[in-house]
Order: C-alpha cells, then structure tokens, then sequence
C-alpha cells in the first residue's frame, strides 16, 4: 500500500507541472488506458478462481486472444509486407545507383582522353590530351616563351614617402603595343604615397597590376614599385607621372624607364619585356599570346615551361583499355540492377530478405523498361555511323543478360572513336542534371537516374506511401491492444461476479447439506 500511495503522489506531482491540456491528453492516450486496463485486471486476477475451482482467469484470456489474434495477425501482416516492399525498394535504389555510377564515368567528353604520350622533352612543354585528339606523331619547336612585361621603379627612401611634396599628382598609363589605351589615374592631395599609387593602379583595372616591396638590399631608397602588365606583346604598357606644380625639395617622385628605351632592361634587372610565345610544329610557325596553346594541335594543350634547343618529337597512340574497362563496368552494374529486378517480382525468388518482396509491381515492370531504353536505345546525339551500344558490341539475351563483344568493342573503338565518344557524351562536359540539352546514351541515362532516385521519384516516393501505411498499421495495433485490454478487464469483472456468486452457492449447500444430515441423523439416531 505504501507503495502505491507513493506511486500515486508521483504521479500527481508529475500531472501538477503539466499543463491541464498536456495532462489530459496524455492521460486519455491509448498507452495510459491500456496500462489503467492492465492495473485493474491484476487486482481481479488474484481474487479470482477461488469459489467455482474453475481458472475463470485463463478463460477471460482466452476469450480475448479468439477475438484478437486474427485482427492482429491480419495488421502484422500488412505491416511485414511493407517492410518487405521498402526492402525491395532499397535493393532497387542501391543497383540503380551502381547503373548511374557506371554510366557517369561516360558522360563527359573528357572521359574519353585515350591517348598516350611519348615526347622526347617533357620539360620544355607538356602535352594534355582530349576527346578530339588523334593518334599520330608531331615534330614540336619551342621558340620563344611568352612574357608580361615588368617594371619596377628606381629606388625610394620609405614606403610612406610622399611622391609629390603632398599635391596632387596623374599617372598616364598607357597599354597596348599598337593602338595603345591611355587612362589617367588621379591621386589627391594627400594620397602621394607609394602605397596610394599601388592602390589607384590596381583599381583603375586597366591590365597592369602594381605592388609595392621592400628589397631590403641595405641601401638608402630600398623600396619599389613592380609593374606586371598582361601576358603577350599586346600587353606592352609605359607610365609618364604628371606632377604639376607640387614637385619640391626633398619629394623624391617615381621614375620607370618605360620600354621603348634602349636602356629598359640594363636600367634594372627586375625589368622584363613583353613578348608573344613562338613554336613550330610540323614544320608549320604559331604565334600566340600565351603559354597555353589549345589550337595549334587539335585535340590537344600545350603548356610550354621553356625553349627548346632541337626539335620534340611527340608520339600519340590510341589507349582504349580505360574505356574498355567503363564499357565492362557498364555491363556488370546493368546485369546487377536486372537480376535484382527480376529478384524482387519473382514470386519463386528464393533470394535472401529481397525476393518475391514486389511481385506485381507497377513500379518494377515501368524501371526494368527504362534502364533497356536508357542503355541499349538510340543514342540523342548519334555519330554518323555508331549510335547505339549494340553497335559497340554490347547485346542483351531473353534472360535480360547484357554481354559485350571485346573484339567488336576494339573495332569500333579503332575506326570510329569520334562517334563512340558523341553517342555517349553528346561531346558535353559537365552538364548539369537539369539542362534540357541531348546529352548522349550515358549523359541523358545519369539525368533519368538522378530524377529516379530523388526525392520525388518513384522509389522514394512508394517508400514513403509504405511507411506511411505502417505508421497507420502500428497505431490500429496500439488501438486494438487497447480496446482488448478493455475486453479482458470486463470478462474479468463479469468472471469474478460469477465466481463469487458460485462460492457464496456453494457455501450456502455446505450449510443445508450439514443441517439435513444433522436432522436426518436426530430423527434415525444415526448419525453420517
């Protein structure tokens, strides 16, 4: 008793810090009643059996357990076959997710860089491959190298040294070798400090960057200003500083020697003209402005790092054992994702917790459809003669088993590469998931996946209706153990009437019993 006294005050200190809403709700939930149900019936329980010798007890349970198992056992079961059916699902999205991997490593053009280079000279200038390039050998000179030009200023005393006695003061930039642009950078009064200088160049935006250093060289003018202009010949600059009337003793100005003079290069050695980058290949002169030349071979970059002495010799062959290699993880990722399709509809399936889990299923038979389309349909971007897998050796048996011809795959590879890389890629690079452009077998098949297994597609989307059902199921299950519990307490109550009714006659016949035999015995003068 003092337990439940206890027991009770807790509970009423507990309901005191709740809200009244907060309290009733939780006292009127399915778990609270079912938990009062189960209280009350173990009071019953003890009491009971002791005047009929009937197990009044197991008998109310028993009545209750005839009415509650088949319902429960009908939910339990709705409820295991949607366990079942996301379990499918899973298996689904994962075999799905290894197609679009495969399927990814073939989507972009670059992809299919299947060249190897051999060069006589990698350090005068490497070789980047593409799609495009073509297996061949090329005869490279590196001539000149191409160069921003840079000037830097004769010395000053101090970084924060005026330039102009503290008046205002221009600076004419001019950029370009011919047709030169000139722009007047403004400095105010005040603002003739190196370092203001710097910043009106670097915002003026014009192509020339400045910085100011501190070369540290032990004399008296250590500062300088270092001009670097754009890369090529284009991008020649000269500066003329315009002073005006501010120019007094001791402001120290800023001096460059500008890059028409014949003295530009002895004046100071951190000077450097500008110049185009020059190479011969095959025998054929390229100038360009930069040292990365993405024209002058097709197919192929060059990014020179230096002249050459001789000329480079470049060897290209063809190297198809990386695309191979896709194609084969290609077949083996569709082989997975069919077997496990096929797997999950099969009422006779005997595979381990995915088998027969979606047997006539509409969501199944439409994915089985799409992936045959996505892989072995025409190609969006067909080249003018491959446009298809099975072109490319690829083929599916009536087992839905996808196969791939090595020796055909070889074929085609050797002789029609261009169309093998536009059949899967569309030649893109990079294309969103969302771009409404013909992107190949693998480009437009990664598109369809994605939306597959996003977040509003057809797997996630019958996921989420089958827990949504379960969540419904369990609470049915929670409703029925509590109006069960509520069955077992009433049997108990009417059980208990009954058997005290049955004790209170049998007592009652002990007693008539007794006084008849004591008047039966008075009367013979026998007694028993």
């Amino acid at each position: 008793m003092a337990t439940t006294s206890a027991t009770s005050s807790t509970t009423a200190a507990t309901s005191a810090a709740l809200s009244s809403t907060t309290a009733s709700a939780l006292a009127s939930s399915p778990q609270a009643i079912a938990a009062t149900n189960k209280a009350n019936a173990q009071k019953l329980i003890s009491s009971m059996g002791a005047g009929s010798g009937v197990d009044v007890a197991s008998l109310a349970q028993n009545l209750v357990n005839a009415e509650q198992t088949p319902k429960a056992a009908a939910i339990n079961g709705k409820i295991s076959k949607n366990e079942a059916r996301v379990s499918g699902y899973a298996a689904i999205s994962y075999v799905m997710n290894g197609v679009q991997t495969a399927l990814a490593a073939l989507k972009d053009q670059n992809s299919f860089n299947a060249l190897n280079v051999d060069s006589s000279n990698s350090s005068a200038f490497t070789v980047t491959t593409s799609a495009t390039g073509v297996a061949g050998s090329h005869q490279i000179e590196v001539t000149k190298i191409a160069k921003s030009q840079r000037s830097v200023s004769a010395g000053l005393a101090a970084g924060d040294a005026s330039l102009n006695n503290g008046s205002a003061m221009s600076i004419d930039l001019s950029v370009g070798a011919t047709s030169p642009t000139v722009t007047s950078i403004q400095l105010a009064a005040g603002k003739d400090k190196p370092m203001d200088l710097v910043t009106a160049i670097n915002d003026a935006k014009t192509g020339v960057t400045a910085q100011l250093v501190n070369t540290g060289d032990g004399s008296g003018a250590p500062y300088q200003i270092v001009l670097s202009g754009p890369t090529g010949a284009a991008g020649t600059f000269s500066v003329t500083p315009n002073y005006g009337t501010g120019v007094g003793a001791g402001s120290p100005g800023v001096n460059f020697v500008n890059p028409n003079a014949a003295n530009f290069l002895t004046s100071n050695s951190g000077n450097q003209l500008a110049s185009d980058a020059a190479v011969k290949v095959d025998g054929i002169a390229y100038t360009r402005n930069n040292n990365t030349l993405t024209d002058v071979v097709p197919g192929l970059t060059l990014n020179l790092k230096t002249t050459t002495s001789s000329v480079v010799n470049v060897d290209l062959t063809r190297d198809n054992t990386g695309i191979k290699d896709k194609m084969t993880a290609l077949v083996t990722a569709y082989n997975d994702a069919v077997s496990i399709l096929n797997a999950v509809s099969d009422p006779k399936s005997t595979l381990d917790t995915y088998g027969a889990t979606l047997v006539n299923d509409s969501a199944v038979r439409s994915i089985k459809q799409q992936l045959r389309q996505m892989v072995m349909g025409q190609s969006s971007t067909p080249g003018s003669t491959v446009g298809a897998l099975w072109q490319m050796g690829a083929s599916v048996d009536i087992y839905g088993v996808m196969t791939l011809d090595s020796t055909k795959l070889d074929t085609v590879l050797n002789s029609n590469y261009a169309d093998v890389v536009k059949t899967f890629t569309g030649n893109q690079n990079g294309l969103s998931i969302y771009s409404t452009a013909p992107a190949g077998i693998a480009g437009d098949a990664v598109k369809k996946i994605t939306q597959l297994l996003g977040k509003t597609g057809i797997l996630q989307s019958q996921t989420d209706s089958a827990n949504t059902q379960n969540t419904k199921y369990k609470d049915d299950l929670t409703k029925l153990q509590t109006r069960m519990d509520a069955l077992l307490l009433r049997y108990q109550k009417q059980f208990s009437a009954m058997d005290s009714l049955v004790g209170s006659v049998n007592t009652q016949k002990t007693s008539l019993k007794s006084t008849f035999d004591g008047m039966m015995a008075s009367l013979t003068g026998k007694s028993g």
